[in-house]
Order: C-alpha cells, then structure tokens, then sequence
C-alpha cells in the first residue's frame, strides 16, 4: 500500500498478499459459496444488500466471519462493523436463528437448515464510522456513479470453508463495466458471474464498476488494465497510460522473462473535493492495485501514478511469486506476521526506483536524489538500529510507528546487498538473478519456511551473505553504505557542502491543498521581497505543488547560471481569505548549502569498480 496524507503531505507503503490454495476431494457444486447483490438497488444511503448462499453444512450451529484485518493494512479496521441486519432463512422461507457473537462474528443455529443469509452493507467512504478505513481498503457505494468494491467489506466466509471455491454474481447498471483481475465466467449486459477458487482470490480480486474509461498496455506476457473514475473528467486513462509507457516498459525489461499473472488491473478513483482519512493513495494485491487521489489535471497527476505504480506494479514478483508460510496461510482474525519485510516491501520499493535508472527512465542525479531521501528519513526520523526482522515481526503493534522505515531502510538494505552480490560474483550476479531464482523456486504456490530464508538465500549465494543478514537485517547495525557504495565507484558523505544557485531564498512548509508556503525567508528571498505565508505558485514559469516541487526546483537549478534572473509568481494574502498573485524577480548567485547524505562519482573509479557500476545501473 501507498498512503500519502495530504495534510501534511506523508507516504507509507504496505504490503498486501494472501494465498491459500484450492483443495479439491469434495463436491464442488455442494461445497461452493454463493454471493449475490444488485447494484442497480444501491440505496442513496450509500448501502447495498447482500446475499449469500452457504456451501452444504452437516452441523447444526455454523460461524460466518468478516476479516478482522486484511494483509497489507496493519490496521484493526473490523470490517464487520459496515454489516447491519443480518439474517439467515431456511429452505421454506423461515428465519433461523443468529446471535452476533462479536463485530466480526455471527452464529447461527439450525444450520443443516440453511438455505442463506441476508445482510446490509454500509460503504467505508461515506461512514462515519470511527476509525476510518483508509479509502484504497474500502468500498464506495455511490448509486449511478460509480461502485469502488473490496469484496471483503462485502463478503465473509463460513467456518471451515474459507479455502472452498465462490460464485459472485453482480447485477449492474446499464453500460457499467466491470474493471477486475478476478477470473470471469461469465459477462452480460445485466449481470457479470466471478468464479474465484477460495475466499483469498476473492479477498484478493477488488472490482471497479462504472462507464468505462479503460486503457492497457502489455508488459511481456502481461496486460496492465488501468480503468478510471474521474468524476468532472479532468484525467482520462489513454492519457495516464500514454505518459507511463516508458515506465511500463523498462519494468517489464528489469524483470524479464515471463510474469506470475496474465493481466494486472489499476483501478483508481479520483476524489472530488477531499477524503474522508485525509489521504491518498493505493493498496496492493497480487494481481491489482487500487488507488485513490484527488481529482486534478492530468498534467498534475501523472508524477503521483508514475510513483504508486512503480513500486505496486512489482508486487507481482514479491510477494506474489515469493512468499513465507505466514504470508501463504494468512489468518483474517489473528494474523501472524513474517520477519521478511526486507524483501516483500523493502525489494520491492528498490526495484521500483533501480529499475528506473538502470532503464533510463530517471538519471542517475535523480536516482541518488531518490536514495538521498530514503537515507535522510530513515536515519534521521526513524529507528535506524531497529533490528529489521523485530520491525517485520512487530509492525502490526509493537513496532507499527516504524513500519514506514520497510520502504526506506528496507530498500537500502536492498541496494546494499545488490551492490555486495555484484562485487562477490565480479559483476554478474546481483538482487535480480536473485530473485528470479527465488521465484523459480517457490513461485505462488509454495511457501518458504520463514526461519530457513536467509540460510537458503546463502546457499544459492556466497557465505558472505550470511554474516550481511546477520549484521544488517537480524542485528542492530547500521549498513555501511560508504563501504557498498564504494564497489562501484561512488563516494558516500554524511554530510557535504555544495556549491549552487540561489533559488527560493526561504524555508519552506506545506500549505493547505497541496500548496508550497513559505515558513522563512532568508537573503536571497529578502532580495526577491519573499513575505511569510507566500505561495508559491510557479518558479521561472513552470507551475509547482507539494508532488512536483523537487524535480522541478531542481531541474532549474542545475540550469541556472550566476546573474540569470530568476521568476517566482506567488500567490499573497490580500483582504480577509483572498489572494492575489504577485511576480517577484531577482538575478542569483552562489550560494552555499550544506547537504546529507550525498553520493558523488568518484574521480578515479577503478576499472573493476567501473564494471560493477555498469553491472549495477548501466553507467
């Protein structure tokens, strides 16, 4: 998942997996769960009623549960608090009897009788349900507009037959399509049948249903389905396709070969206005992601999309294709968490900014620009001493406030130990072969045994790899990143003075709205008579917000040249809550600025250092 507050402006990653497979030997037809709603009845209370057909039941008291938790959000949202009204008939139409057991839990007795069980749902959008469920995990029920569904805020499973197969039959509006990796039996112009094999798949399978606006694009033997909600139309998907391409493309050239799944979807909801969290952002499954965002122009959009599913995109690999017990066997009610992080989340988010580089989607500047930011949170806000497999095994509770450190430390972790294959195998061997081999191995219907990973990843290495785990991923110590760098042919600093142009002139927070405000000013803002509470709206005529700003401030000041005159049009407080744009100029000079964490080509890299860094991103 990818989460972004927007006020202030904050993004975590997390992980979503679930496997179980399908054990054949009983009658399927008996041993199916049936789920059936009509969309076309949504009610304008954003609620929808479901029906549920239970598979043959021998005893006489039966549970049917809604997930407590689902993987990927390490959040108690007790999705059985959006279920009202349940009830549960017999063959003859008389009700049975059902006790409510906890928020998640329902009993119901006479259950040899059971024909189904009738329930409301009550959307996670609109709720005012405390806590709030962070909109990528939950479901939009807005009547004639659009229908956002994670079938587990939908539908449960009952006890014991949680890995036995499901039919869902959706009946929808007129010309709504259903945009799902979920397998399809069947398609018409009213109803639209799903044929999952277990509740996972069907946990794992969220659906989008609105008028399409759909594009796709193929990445080797798979095809990326994006469909859109965008409610005043201000983005449209051949657009966000079109401008993600490359991206698409050097992905599918990182992991070459043939991938786990024959179609990815994207489904991302736009919001008009703001969320009910507060945030933004998206949650992965294995073979989909869903996103939500505010609605802006697409011109605006595209650096968000490009960020999200860059990183969502790789799940397909892991932990799709690679994966512990824990992870294979996921309990919805009481979870058991695996201590390898570093590799479902921290691999992940490394190939999702590498691939980028070594495919010359970004440049390496804007590579180490990247890292430059992970080393800075990591070490500066986060535990960097955390031994990272007590993080992956606490991050439910214990060490939930550190999670965000699987996408910073985890892909550090993840450079280093590329970057330490490279300089053991003299260049030929690194994290991807690793991991293709890995995924060979297992592959998403076998599980690795969680305790046995590091020993297992030794002997398909070298020894030294085991004494890298055991200092940097179970111990406390701190990664030596002047030393791994180093190999090929970069020079690590904790701290280095630059030299550049003035630009700003001020410190700078985030603004209501995603805007850029001015918290201080200093010289050069001085000279371009800078005030305190100034937006700012563009630098040198290019437009800037909170998602935009670094690249674009940075680009001009690698452009700039001493005396350029340098355009700030910022947007000033008048009377009571207007504004009112104002055009500052000054010419810049040089300035000096203190940086952490800096990584510089070193002068006189070596020719084995040479090879390793061509080995490493293509340099």
């Amino acid at each position: 998942m990818k989460r972004i507050s927007l006020y202030p402006i904050f993004a975590v990653f997390m992980f979503s997996l679930i496997f179980a497979p399908y054990s054949h030997g009983q009658n399927d037809a008996l041993q199916r769960t049936i789920a059936r709603f009509d969309l076309t009845k949504a009610t304008s209370q954003h609620r929808l009623q479901v029906e549920i057909e239970p598979p043959q039941i021998s005893s006489e008291t039966i549970r049917y549960f809604m997930p407590k938790i689902v993987p990927g959000t390490y959040t108690i949202n007790n999705f059985g608090r959006f279920v009202h009204d349940m009830k549960a008939y017999d063959q003859e139409g008389s009700e049975l009897n059902i006790a409510r057991i906890d928020t998640n839990t329902w009993e119901i007795s006479g259950a040899s009788r059971l024909k189904r069980i009738s329930y409301w749902v009550e959307d996670t959008y609109h709720s005012q349900s405390m806590p709030v469920v962070f909109e990528p995990t939950g479901t939009c029920i807005d009547s004639a507009e659009v229908f956002m569904l994670n079938n587990f805020t939908l539908i449960g499973y009952f006890e014991g037959f949680k890995d036995m197969p499901y039919t869902i039959s959706i009946t929808k509006p007129q010309g709504f399509y259903g945009a799902t990796s979920m397998p399809l039996e069947s398609s018409g112009p009213d109803t639209d049948v799903y044929n999952p094999r277990n509740y996972f798949e069907l946990h794992d399978n969220p659906i989008m249903y609105s008028i399409p606006d759909t594009a796709s694009v193929m990445v080797n033997n798979t095809k990326i389905l994006l469909s859109l909600y965008s409610p005043n139309k201000k983005v449209n998907a051949a657009y966000l396709i079109e401008h993600t391409k490359q991206l698409f493309e050097a992905q599918g050239e990182y992991l070459g070969g043939e991938l786990p799944a024959s179609k990815y979807s994207i489904l991302v909801y736009l919001f008009e206005g703001s969320s009910l969290s507060g945030s933004a952002g998206a949650l992965e499954h294995f073979s989909s992601t869903t996103f939500t965002y505010p609605e802006i122009s697409g011109e605006e959009f595209i650096q968000p999309f490009r960020d999200v599913v860059a990183h969502e995109f790789f799940h397909i690999v892991t932990p799709l294709g690679i994966h512990s017990d824990e992870i294979g066997n996921f309990d919805f009610i009481n979870p058991v968490m695996s201590k390898h992080l570093w590799l479902y989340e921290g691999s992940t988010e490394y190939y999702a900014v590498h691939s980028q580089v070594k495919h010359g989607v970004i440049t390496p500047d804007e590579f180490f620009k990247k890292l430059q930011q992970k080393l800075y949170i990591s070490t500066l806000y986060l535990n960097d001493t955390l031994p990272f497999t007590e993080l992956s095994k606490g991050a439910l509770d214990k060490y939930k406030p550190q999670y965000f450190n699987v996408y910073q430390k985890g892909a550090l972790i993840n450079m280093c130990l590329d970057l330490y294959l490279l300089k053991l195998s003299e260049g030929k061997y690194g994290l991807q072969q690793l991991k293709t081999e890995l995924g060979n191995k297992y592959g998403p219907d076998r599980s690795f045994n969680d305790s046995e990973l590091f020993d297992i990843i030794t002997g398909m290495t070298f020894p030294e790899i085991r004494e890298f785990f055991a200092k940097y991923v179970e111990g406390p110590n701190r990664l030596p990143y002047k030393q791994f760098l180093n190999y090929a042919g970069y020079d690590f600093f904790d701290e280095y003075e630059l030299e550049v142009p003035a630009l700003i002139g001020a410190v700078l927070q985030l603004g209501e709205e995603g805007s850029i405000e001015v918290a201080e000013v200093n010289d050069f803002g001085k000279l371009l008579k800078l005030k305190e509470g100034d937006r700012i709206f563009s630098i040198n005529g290019s437009v800037v917000n909170a998602h935009n700003f670094e690249n674009i401030a940075g680009g001009i000041e690698k452009k700039l040249k001493p005396g350029d005159e340098v355009t700030i049009v910022v947007e000033r407080k008048s009377k009571g809550s207007n504004y009112i744009k104002k055009t500052l100029k000054a010419n810049t000079y040089p300035t000096k600025r203190k940086e952490r964490f800096v990584i510089l080509a070193a002068k006189n890299a070596t020719d084995e250092q040479l090879m390793i860094r061509k080995a490493w991103i293509d340099q």
